[in-house]
């Protein structure tokens, strides 16, 4: 990806209201607790992509929550 399209998705994410951000976690730790919320097929422990989206997804269902948007 070139330098040009990282900073146009940039200021995409930033219009839309969105951040990306970097977390460190124990990731036995991580899958237990998505898959004991039903956020994580223990299936897909392994896989990154499905970790990164069942995170996101509770974010999102817990954001909601607080907010009165659920």
């Amino acid at each position: 990806m070139s330098a040009a399209e990282r900073q146009r998705r940039y200021r995409a994410r930033r219009k839309a209201g969105r951040r990306v951000v970097v977390l460190e976690f124990d990731a036995v730790e991580l899958a237990v607790v998505l898959e004991s919320l039903h956020f994580l097929n223990p299936m897909e422990e392994d896989n990154d992509a499905a970790i990164q989206r069942a995170l996101g997804n509770m974010i999102r269902v817990l954001s909601r929550g607080l907010t009165g948007d659920a």
